[in-house]
């Protein structure tokens, strides 16, 4: 049963289902991107829980059950692997998605290794950020 649509960019109508309200961890210590990501998430109706921290972000991992990891990486440093460790450590399944300040071969490299599931440039558009996310929740849920 839809209970809502919601529109998204360039006039797209995206149905929300009862029951069926995905919820996401986005970790992301920068505000603004922060804002941005939990903005985009919002309008296209998935239920958000936000980490302003990798420290945050374990807590609330060991306290709330999610479908998908959205860890925001602002640097080559690659922060963000506490994060990916743990989630996949209590939730072996669950996808994880690195959204990076900018491409680095070695941070994309370590966290395919690590068991993320896709990386995502900052500066993809919220088309490509949605497609992303939405193709791995698919996935997840068929399996």
């Amino acid at each position: 049963m839809i209970i809502s649509t919601v529109h998204t960019t360039q006039n797209q109508r995206r149905p929300v289902y009862e029951g069926t309200r995905r919820r996401l961890l986005l970790v992301e210590e920068d505000s603004n991107d922060l804002k941005y990501y939990f903005g985009i998430l919002n309008a296209l109706g998935y239920d958000v829980i936000v980490a302003v921290s990798y420290t945050h972000a374990m807590d609330v991992l060991e306290r709330e059950r999610v479908d998908l990891v959205v860890v925001g990486q602002g640097s080559p440093a690659f922060e963000g692997r506490q994060v990916v460790v743990r989630a996949l450590d209590l939730y072996p399944r669950i996808p994880i998605v690195i959204v990076a300040r900018a491409l680095d071969i070695d941070c994309y490299l370590e966290s395919m290794e690590l068991g993320a599931v896709d990386y995502v440039e900052k500066s993809a558009s919220p088309r490509e950020f949605m497609r992303a996310l939405d193709a791995h929740l698919h996935l997840e849920a068929a399996a």
